[in-house]
């Protein structure tokens, strides 16, 4: 019973993860299910459907295509797209960073860097030109960090996905989150190309595309060999 807990504590947890950090981290702090106490599998997959469970974050749940006129829109931007790498950071961590295969762990050790980086620019370019801004929606950057050295994760999840699922189903479950992922940052980035007041943010919500449409054809190829191998 314990494994099956823990099976679907993975993938609820893994879907979060890769739907968003905010989410991640409201769901780490508000379910017992995320540990080895919970004994109820059926609230685990209530969560998993309906129009306002992870299928619908995982789509984006509102936060990425919903801007408030009221607010700047390279304001809301940033706060977005910084919630949005965290996710796909700490997921790629979690579920690929062991991978038996090396293309999967390259990709992992790409998007930590990539997005790490643009993470780190964003916020610069926030504490210039909004220094006394609110956070608008989720979870300040760099809060994933804070979980992380904490261990909370890692108490959640026992451990890696790779050795609670099995290296197979774990890299297909990444591959087929984080393709309507990067979907996700790339449908945002060309809202910026319309909206966006600076062009240093432009100039990122390009490379961000660029990037992540490279990325994406390349998972689908991975996910096409991995579903051969399976076939066969």
């Amino acid at each position: 019973m314990r494994s099956i807990r823990r099976l679907f504590a993975g993938l609820a947890l893994a879907t979060l993860l890769a739907a968003g950090a905010g989410t991640a981290y409201a769901v780490a702090h508000a379910s017992p299910m995320m540990g080895d106490h919970g004994n109820d599998t059926g609230s685990m997959m209530s969560m998993m459907d309906g129009e306002n469970g992870m299928g619908s974050m995982m789509n984006g749940g509102g936060m990425m295509d919903s801007f408030d006129e009221d607010e700047p829109f390279d304001l809301q931007f940033i706060d977005r797209m910084s919630m949005h790498h965290e996710g796909a950071i700490m997921s790629s961590e979690h579920m690929i960073s062991d991978s038996k295969r090396p293309e999967l762990r390259e990709l992992a050790k790409n998007i930590g860097e990539s997005q790490s980086t643009q993470i780190d620019q964003m916020q610069e370019w926030r504490d210039d030109w909004y220094p006394d801004a609110e956070q608008t929606s989720g979870m300040p950057a760099g809060a994933m960090d804070e979980m992380m050295r904490g261990g909370m994760m890692e108490g959640m999840m026992g451990g890696s996905m790779q050795e609670m699922m099995g290296g197979n189903a774990t890299d297909e479950m990444f591959l087929r989150m984080m393709i309507p992922h990067h979907q996700m940052a790339v449908d945002m980035s060309e809202k910026a190309l319309d909206e966006a007041e600076h062009p240093e943010l432009e100039n990122l919500a390009r490379k961000i595309i660029d990037e992540q449409k490279a990325e994406i054809e390349l998972m689908e190829g991975y996910l096409e060999e991995i579903e051969a191998a399976e076939k066969g």
